[in-house]
């Protein structure tokens, strides 16, 4: 589940998991400049990570991919902040459901 918290801001609670993704689409007709910061029970925040998505574009980035190695552990569960300067829809993709392949945005 997700929760809106401001313009174009939003929170996703739900205890993202290694390997997870997030399907994020520009609806604008300007470039989104994007920022990811992770949050775990009891640890620093980890990020920003910054995304820029074409308008009219889809990204759909692995969460660890973005990270790396610096998440505390496999199988502790994070949140995530998305922040952006143009509206774009957020949505989670736990891993191993049928969540889009990371790929390129089409010019």
């Amino acid at each position: 589940m997700s929760t809106m918290v401001g313009n174009w801001k939003m929170a996703i609670t739900d205890g993202c998991m290694p390997g997870d993704q997030l399907s994020l689409l520009n609806v604008s007709s300007a470039n989104a400049h994007v920022e990811l910061t992770f949050c775990t029970e009891g640890g620093q925040p980890l990020g920003p990570f910054r995304l820029t998505i074409p308008p009219q574009r889809t990204q759909s980035p692995i969460l660890e991919d973005l990270v790396g190695s610096d998440l505390p552990s496999p199988s502790l569960p994070y949140s995530v902040v998305v922040v952006s300067d143009a509206p774009v829809l957020v949505q989670p993709h736990p891993a191993g459901q049928n969540a889009p392949k990371s790929r390129p945005s089409a010019a």
